[in-house]
């Protein structure tokens, strides 16, 4: 196990609180000379302060300032979203990434869509990979049904995220890197024409391991050590002035621990575990895509994005979650989509929009088993083919100066097949399964804006937003078909800046009508997923930057949000009224960057979470009784950089700058989740 002394860190913090960047201070500038950020993900090309939709965009000059090594950085001090430690799970506007049901590890369906390159993010890898920001050069959080444009696995959000092409200038750039608990890591990135005025090529690799803040004390070993290599190769093909042809190839390897501690009567224990299994994640992911736009005119464009992905998984766990029985559970997966976007755009004074089909095709093998010592109790194989097709399209309509109307669709088709073949099961009651099932879904959106002044905008969108239904997968389950879920949201937007552009404002409201949810219910010895609830969720989301001077900029977001169940009863228990699990109303986050002059540069990052609840306990009648809950925490981050010459860069990090303990996943049963504790590195940099 791998510690750190307190005493060297107050010493590195000491020595690093003036260092900065001069390139990203010109590069901030710079962009706010050219004009705003824009936002690509809703797939028509938008500043961002005229999208009106709840979105964050974080660029790279921004991922830079603040330190963020992960996309789980990020998601903890974007308003309205929370994530527990090592990025085990997170959500948006209280509803986890794989949905409020327990569809099984397996599951291709989930709440939250994550695309890198315009390639869907397989949901195993999701909660496995740290998805890292070498090279990144846009992140955009969507929060809020993005059904119409995204389609499946977007009920709750999406994020896209956009790493940087290749250009025909040279570039090249190193990084290394080490840190507290073990931390270790190098990253490249090579820039350059390839055929004169035709070609240019990128390459990006990263690669992290560290041994993790957790001991196994059964094992005498790291607990949650881990690493993972990301390798991406891109081609850009201009073969005339109206053709862009972008190819993207990608490399994920990931592999960690396990990221629990024990825990007596709901105390943790910071930061031990026992275990006698060997657990181990290990997911690799590859994926290519080609992006095609062609310029038919000046108003007129011919998109087409083809992409694969191929995902395999295999984790060991520790079912018994002790030292003292050897029950273990090894999983393997395979998961696999090929996708088709075709899209017309049209961009003029008065009217943008698009109009474009989908066709995509998912196979999915898996291969759950359950050992007791040297005896087999469950080993089940399963198939999943999905195929998905659809026609959606949007347009935004500027029928007076002041006045746009935007209208949106998406017409869905989704077929699936499962199969699962139980080799054994001495466990429960579940048996094999073969089941298909098909469906239609049509998903409307309706907004208007109006500008008050240059400077302030208002609006309103009306949207309609699903999940597709399917099969459950969870070993143990009756594998039973369930139905589509889908949501009404009305939200109002406001944006705004003021004192000549040094204030922006964004403030988001919003009220969503969850209807035929997916839940998971108890069902003799197996659990079921049935469209058995109806919910509710509102909040509201409010962020603002000041450009103080020209040295100082300042930020602040907040985000309250509130869940209901008004029809769930499991069996006898009752959660009508109650919120949903993991789900804090309060987020918030404040900070400034500091640039102290061309050289140095120093950003500090306070964010809150608010406590959520972790799980229920009802008496015999099936009212609540009782609720385990998860700790709420202020965590203080700190990020400096200083240039020492016009190629070399020094930066050091600091998260959770006052060591707080908490907990993120307060469960039953001999375990449970805590966030990590203070840690820092520092990094040198090469850029050419």
């Amino acid at each position: 196990m791998a510690h750190f002394n307190k005493n060297a860190l107050a010493l590195a913090v000491a020595a690093n609180m003036s260092f900065a960047l001069p390139a990203l201070a010109e590069n901030t500038a710079s962009a706010q000379e050219a004009g705003v950020v824009i936002v690509t993900g809703s797939k028509i090309d938008r500043p961002e302060d005229k999208t009106l939709a709840s979105v964050e965009v974080i660029t790279e000059d921004e991922i830079r300032a603040h330190g963020d090594q992960t996309l789980s950085d990020i998601i903890s001090r974007t308003p309205g979203l929370y994530t527990q430690s090592d990025n085990e799970d997170w959500g948006i506007r209280g509803i986890p990434l794989s949905g409020l049901n327990d569809q099984g590890p397996a599951s291709p369906s989930g709440a939250i869509s994550v695309f890198v390159d315009d390639a869907v993010q397989m949901q195993s890898l999701l909660t496995s990979n740290p998805l890292g920001l070498w090279d990144v050069q846009q992140v955009e959080v969507h929060s809020g049904s993005q059904s119409t444009t995204q389609g499946r696995n977007s009920l709750a959000g999406a994020v896209v995220i956009r790493t940087n092409d290749p250009t025909f200038e040279p570039e090249f750039a190193a990084r290394t890197n080490a840190g507290s608990f073990g931390q270790r890591g190098g990253s490249v990135l090579a820039n350059g024409e390839l055929i004169d005025g035709t070609v240019a090529g990128r390459v990006a690799i990263d690669y992290q391991s560290e041994d993790g803040y957790i001991e196994n004390i059964a094992r005498n070993e790291d607990a949650n050590d881990k690493s993972s290599l990301n390798a991406r190769a891109k081609l850009l093909i201009q073969p005339s002035a109206d053709m862009d042809l972008l190819l993207t190839f990608a490399h994920v390897d990931n592999k960690a621990g396990t990221n629990a501690v024990n825990q007596s009567n709901g105390v943790p224990s910071y930061y031990k575990l026992s275990q006698n299994t060997d657990t181990k994640s290990d997911v690799k992911q590859d994926s290519a895509t080609a992006k095609l736009d062609y310029y038919l005119t000046d108003e007129l464009t011919l998109t087409s994005i083809t992409s694969g992905t191929k995902a395999e998984l295999d984790t060991v766990l520790d079912f018994d979650q002790s030292a003292g029985a050897n029950q273990i559970v090894p999983r393997k997966q395979e998961q696999k989509t090929i996708s088709q976007e075709l899209r017309l755009g049209y961009n003029a004074d008065t009217l943008d929009g698009f109009l474009g089909v989908y066709f995509a095709k998912y196979t999915g093998k898996t291969d759950d088993q359950f050992f007791n010592g040297a005896t087999t109790l469950i080993d089940v194989q399963g198939d999943i083919d999905i195929e998905n097709k659809a026609l959606f399209g949007e347009a935004n309509w500027r029928f007076q100066d002041r006045w746009e109307l935007t209208g949106g669709f998406r017409f869905d088709n989704e077929k699936n097949t499962t199969k699962l073949d139980y080799q054994t099961n001495l466990v429960n009651s579940a048996t094999d399964a073969n089941v298909s099932t098909e469906e239609d879904v049509f998903l409307p959106k309706l907004g208007l804006s109006y500008d008050l002044s240059d400077k302030q905008t208002v609006g309103i969108v009306w949207k309609k937003g699903y999940r597709s239904g399917g099969v459950n997968l969870r070993t143990g389950s009756s594998h039973q078909a369930y139905d589509a879920e889908f949501t009404t949201t009305t939200e109002l937007s406001w944006r705004g800046k003021w004192l000549d552009d040094r204030i922006t404002t964004k403030a988001n409201i919003y009220h969503t009508k969850w209807k035929d949810q997916q839940v998971s219910v108890q069902n003799g010895t197996v659990t079921d997923v049935v469209n058995a609830a109806d919910s509710q969720l509102q909040g509201l989301e409010l962020s603002a930057e000041f450009a103080a001077t020209d040295q100082l900029t300042l930020f602040t977001s907040a985000a309250y949000n509130d869940t209901e169940y008004k029809n769930f009863v499991d069996g006898t228990d009752n959660y009508n009224g109650q919120e949903f699990l993991f789900a804090p109303k309060f987020t918030a986050s404040v900070g400034a960057n500091y640039q102290f002059n061309k050289r140095w540069m120093m950003a500090t990052d306070v964010i809150y979470r608010g406590d959520s609840v972790s799980g229920y306990t009802f008496d015999g009648s099936g009212n609540v009784t009782d609720e385990r809950r998860n700790d709420s925490v202020t965590l203080v981050n700190v990020n400096t950089e200083y240039a020492i010459n016009d190629n070399f860069r020094v930066s050091g990090y600091v998260k959770n700058l006052f060591d707080k303990e908490y907990i993120t996943n307060n469960q039953t049963g001999n375990v449970l989740d805590v966030g990590a504790p203070m840690t820092f590195g520092v990094a040198l940099r090469y850029d050419y």
